[in-house]
């Protein structure tokens, strides 16, 4: 059996060098341990707290060296003076490479550790964000409870008294006290009755009410709000220099797939509906999931207001979520079945409805009651022919929610785009495709900031920009690389729209209606949101998040 030297690895049969064996039992040849030594300050090098010496080192005999010494090396200039400076090289290079592999040893052991001691940090954060939401909740359920013991015990003389006071607060807001009735707060909602009628093309005044403190909340905050949007919007020149930074996964492997996403207005907050049917909301300033929740099946469209997330699905099941407490789990999800595949669904910006549009051709408007948990269809707006033959129903396919909040934007397989008011309590108007194009289905809508311009996809891989004061076609978007779209999306300022499906991913600048960036994905772009300086988007059979923006050294060379 051969032996080797344990700090060069070359085999000490034959060796011209003397062997030498350490106290620690280590066989290496002595002239690189001696050398070793002198580096390291007199430690063995395999036990780097034990003294090592010289004199400590026993020689033996190396197997047929046959007593042999080296010859005297040469004075002068000669092939084995060139042959004993290699030897010396080689020497370094086998000792650096002796240390390297211990420093790589000792970096393994920190990476294991640093790994395991973030995942326990993660676990943690986690596990602490879940026992905040449930004290939220806690605390919410207890002040509640104080509220409504000082009603009673306040009001209880007659009834008269309090019904009073009841009907001033659901008056309409006055010019002279706009700031008392706009923050109303959700605890003084009426009490809606589990059996109430569902009302058809109409809405409870009540809810009417709720929906127009939010309105003159929102037209107030609507010009500053635009304002700074625009001023931290991304210019045309970054736009041109976006690619591929990173992906984020936070849905199972079992079931790869995300089908719809949406983010808050203050991309905070993003949840996404994954084909592993949960729900998950991601919060981005800390980057970690903030809520699981269990759907139960995968969901067709799903929206995150300030409070609460909402989905629907396939079968016509429309849930809420609260984000206020611990409701990780279905059971504590309000939810209600409108008999027909949900193509949209919209959380209100009162935080206390939801809008969806259903492919049987009906707008459903529901109220949340977040008190009960519990979910409850009020209204449904439909369009009757009233002996009209030119009136018909159609299917929808698409829809979304104007910013205000009133106005809701449905569209059809042929094309059409309805406009449902819900304040009028009525059909506002019908957009018609332009004259001589060909029906086609429309694929995805959604409403600029500004309110005025609506961009709907289509089946065909087209593009159309409405102007909903002129209700009529503007532009017209067109790529052949792309040859279905799946969803379109305004940023927060309304300068830029992104569209996405089979093709990858393109944006335009309003106004301009050019490409101004063009983004390649490898499967078909199901959801697309804005943030402050990054483009999220997702895919049909891919669980990651991909995220588009400059990359850090494009950055840096701009702001130079």
């Amino acid at each position: 059996m051969s032996m080797v030297c344990e700090i060069s690895g070359e085999p000490l049969q034959g060796t011209v060098n003397e062997v030498v064996v350490t106290p620690s039992g280590h066989i290496c040849i002595k002239r690189l341990l001696l050398t070793k030594l002198s580096e390291n300050g007199g430690l063995d090098p395999f036990e780097s707290k034990l003294p090592l010496s010289e004199d400590q080192l026993v020689t033996l005999q190396s197997p047929g060296s046959g007593g042999s010494m080296a010859p005297p090396r040469p004075q002068a200039t000669s092939l084995p003076n060139l042959l004993g400076l290699l030897q010396k090289e080689y020497d370094a290079m086998v000792l650096e490479l002796f240390d390297t592999r211990k420093t790589l040893e000792e970096t393994r052991r920190e990476l294991s550790q640093a790994l395991y001691q973030n995942d326990a940090a993660i676990r943690v954060v986690a596990r602490v964000s879940q026992e905040r939401d449930a004290v939220k909740q806690q605390l919410e359920q207890w002040n509640a409870s104080a509220a409504s013991n000082t009603a009673v015990n306040t009001n209880g003389a007659t009834n008269v008294e309090e019904e009073e006071p009841t009907a001033a607060a659901a008056a309409p807001p006055t010019e002279e006290e706009p700031a008392a009735t706009v923050a109303a707060p959700p605890a003084k909602r009426r009490r809606l009755e589990a059996d109430a009628e569902v009302l058809k093309n109409d809405v409870p005044d009540d809810d009417i009410q709720t929906m127009n403190d939010i309105w003159t909340q929102l037209n107030k905050e609507r010009k500053p709000m635009l304002k700074a949007a625009a001023a931290e919007a991304p210019t045309v020149e970054s736009l041109g220099k976006y690619e591929f930074i990173e992906k984020k996964s936070w849905h199972k492997s079992s079931n790869r797939g995300i089908s719809s996403m949406s983010t808050t207005e203050d991309s905070n907050l993003i949840v996404t509906a994954g084909k592993d049917k949960q729900l998950v909301v991601y919060n981005q300033s800390d980057q970690v999931v903030q809520h699981t929740f269990g759907f139960g099946c995968i969901a067709t469209c799903a929206d995150i207001g300030n409070a609460m997330v909402v989905a629907g699905n396939q079968k016509g099941k429309i849930a809420v979520y609260s984000l206020t407490g611990d409701n990780d789990n279905k059971g504590n999800a309000g939810e209600i079945n409108v008999g027909s595949k949900v193509v949209d669904v919209r959380a209100h910006p009162s935080n206390q409805h939801v809008i969806a549009a259903t492919a049987d051709g009906r707008v459903i408007v529901a109220t949340w009651i977040a008190e009960e948990q519990r979910l409850q269809q009020v209204s449904s707006f439909e369009i009757s022919n009233d002996g009209d033959d030119k009136k018909k129903k159609e299917e929808y396919t698409a829809g979304a929610l104007h910013p205000d909040g009133f106005l809701y934007i449905a569209g059809t397989k042929t094309g059409r785009l309805y406009a449902w008011d819900f304040k009028n309590k009525a059909l506002a108007l019908t957009m018609e495709l332009p004259e001589g194009e060909a029906q086609e289905s429309v694929t995805a809508i959604d409403v600029s900031n500004n309110g005025y311009t609506i961009v709907a996809g289509y089946d065909s891989g087209t593009v159309r920009f409405w102007d909903l004061r002129k209700q009529k076609v503007v532009a017209t978007f067109r790529d052949e690389k792309l040859e279905s779209i799946n969803t379109v999306t305004f940023d927060k300022a309304g300068k830029y729209a992104a569209m996405g499906g089979k093709g990858g991913i393109r944006i335009t600048t309003v106004k301009k209606w050019d490409t101004t960036a063009t983004l390649e994905t490898k499967n078909p772009v199901s959801a697309i949101v804005w943030s402050k300086s990054t483009l999220e988007a997702s895919c049909d059979k891919e669980r990651a998040v991909q995220y588009y923006g400059v990359p850090p050294e494009a950055d840096e060379k701009m702001e130079e």
